[in-house]
């Protein structure tokens, strides 16, 4: 669909909407002066978009640009840190154009959201507003874009030209922005090319996990970053297929009429997008190059299912690759694909150190030697994931003792990246830290991001020190996160809609207890679903 609109809010805010500015009016009300005077604001929408990506929000906000196309907003006294932080954007979307087709939406503008904000964003058409402290819009609007788009199968939620990110993502190093290199590439995969239904969700998330690793290997400069980044993407899958019923581990989910938040975990996202890499590998990487430019010019602004996408891939190779590629397999089999030989260059050292620490088992002594002063968030995030990893293998998280010579040795515990500090929560919570504790319910009581607070939450309900802290937590914070993220919170806790727990048998609550506990370290990682992943996230 195509549309025009027109907003009227009070004079103190500002208004954007999925769609092309064309100004704004002042009316000033009878007998009153500015702080009396109402705003119209026009828009256009000249592109078609699929409904569910209708988008508006209303609040106080500045804005600063980054480019002629690209522009930040946020409250008053973040946009510096906001633009500081996404300056790349504009090297994003340059280089997702290298990728596929010229940008069609004529702006990339990115709102960062108040820190309740429940997913790590959310791409939407033109530029966009948000955040009134005085009269709270953020629930109405928020609960709207949900419903509106059916975003329970989303991490992000999509609309082309405007994204809404988390304020989780101000690490203040710009070390966290491959989150907008996502939703960048929402633009073509989800915005300009749309999955038919939810059950084909993979053509949008599976296409723009591929898309975001190749426009931040072309920003890293190495082509290696690709492997690295694929195989973070790879435990998050084993996680979330691990988790889920089989039902929901196909690419092609039977979704049923159950909660949508139940089906949603990274096996789009990352199932997909191995079917992708698995094709790239079999036909060649220049080959594949030029499959996509012609996928997204034959299918934009409009609809298509797996069905319609295998056999344009057939058509475009003329059926050569026909017998090669298992579809059935890949589209309607549960479980685990085949793994690919990911290059492991640059995972190999991360992946060492979190062997040295496993084995560490409390003695001072066998603390590594090992400098990660100088890694990049991706390296520290890796080294995490694969220590969560090996943990959750042999069921068995890290001791008490090696925890605290881990915080002596990294200070993880008290940094502000948000991916690196969850992780942290994670390992430490697990292995029985009281001290953690405070960190815990600092970080989860000040943002509501779901890809970090739920994961924590049942960590701690899952811990024999942390279970009745957890419900207290959240019966006193509740009223801070989004309602989605609020829902999902009682149900991992186990309380009603009135935040009253659920009566259970004792035997059944000892053995909830014991896979709640085996399951914690597994869940940091089949949570963190996208992105960065390290994400999309949800």
């Amino acid at each position: 669909m195509t549309y025009d609109a027109s907003v009227t809010v009070p004079h103190w805010a500002t208004c954007v909407m999925s769609a092309l500015s064309k100004g704004s009016t002042t009316t000033i009300t009878e007998g009153g002066g500015e702080n009396n005077a109402d705003i119209t604001y026009s828009f256009e929408q000249p592109v078609p978009i699929p409904s569910y990506l209708f988008a508006l929000a209303i609040g106080e906000l500045s804005s600063k640009d980054i480019s002629k196309r690209c522009r930040v907003w946020s409250e008053p006294s973040m946009v510096e840190s906001v633009a500081y932080e996404f300056s790349q954007v504009e090297e994003f979307v340059k280089v997702a154009e290298e990728l596929t087709l010229p940008y069609q939406w004529e702006r990339y503008d990115i709102l960062c959201l108040p820190p309740s904000f429940p997913y790590g964003g959310m791409e939407y058409v033109e530029q966009f507003v948000f955040w009134c402290l005085i009269l709270c819009l953020y629930h109405v609007l928020t609960t709207f874009f949900l419903l509106n788009q059916f975003s329970s199968y989303a991490t992000y939620i999509r609309n082309p030209c405007l994204t809404f990110v988390t304020p989780t993502l101000l690490a203040g190093d710009r070390s966290l922005a491959d989150v907008v290199a996502h939703e960048a590439a929402h633009s073509w995969s989800g915005n300009l090319v749309t999955n038919e239904t939810w059950e084909h969700f993979w053509l949008n998330e599976g296409w723009t996990i591929f898309l975001q690793r190749k426009i931040m290997t072309k920003i890293h400069k190495d082509q290696k970053f690709f492997d690295f980044d694929a195989i973070g993407g790879w435990e998050h899958l084993k996680d979330s297929v691990n988790e889920m019923p089989d039902e929901y581990t196909m690419l092609i989910p039977k979704l049923g009429d159950g909660d949508p938040d139940d089906a949603f975990s990274s096996v789009p996202y990352e199932k997909g997008f191995n079917l992708l890499y698995s094709l790239e590998r079999m036909v060649g990487i220049a080959a594949f190059a030029k499959f996509t430019k012609a996928y997204f010019n034959e299918f934009k602004f409009g609809v298509i299912s797996s069905q319609a996408f295998r056999d344009f891939f057939d058509d475009f190779f003329n059926n050569h690759y026909a017998n090669q590629f298992d579809w059935e397999t890949w589209l309607h089999k549960p479980g685990m694909p085949e793994k690919p030989d990911f290059d492991r260059t640059l995972s190999a050292a991360c992946e060492s150190l979190a062997d040295s620490w496993v084995a560490v088992e409390g003695d001072a002594a066998k603390v590594p030697k090992v400098d990660i002063s100088k890694w990049s968030t991706s390296q520290k995030i890796c080294f995490l994931d694969s220590l969560l990893a090996k943990c959750s293998d042999i069921r068995k998280p890290l001791s008490l003792e090696t925890v605290s010579l881990m915080k002596d040795a990294y200070q993880m515990n008290e940094t502000h990246n948000s991916e690196v500090l969850h992780r942290f929560c994670m390992i430490s919570v697990a292995a029985g830290d009281e001290a953690i504790i405070p960190v815990v319910i600092r970080f989860i009581t000040t943002q509501g991001r779901m890809k970090f607070v739920r994961p924590l939450y049942k960590s701690l309900f899952a811990s024999s020190m942390g279970k009745d802290i957890a419900v207290k937590t959240y019966l006193k914070h509740r009223d801070f996160y989004h309602p989605v993220c609020a829902k999902m919170l009682a149900k991992d806790l186990e309380l009603d809609a009135d935040g009253i727990a659920k009566k259970k048998s004792d035997k059944f609550q000892k053995k909830m207890r014991r896979l709640l506990f085996i399951g914690a370290l597994s869940a940091a990682v089949a949570a963190i679903g996208v992105g960065l992943f390290r994400g999309k996230k949800r």
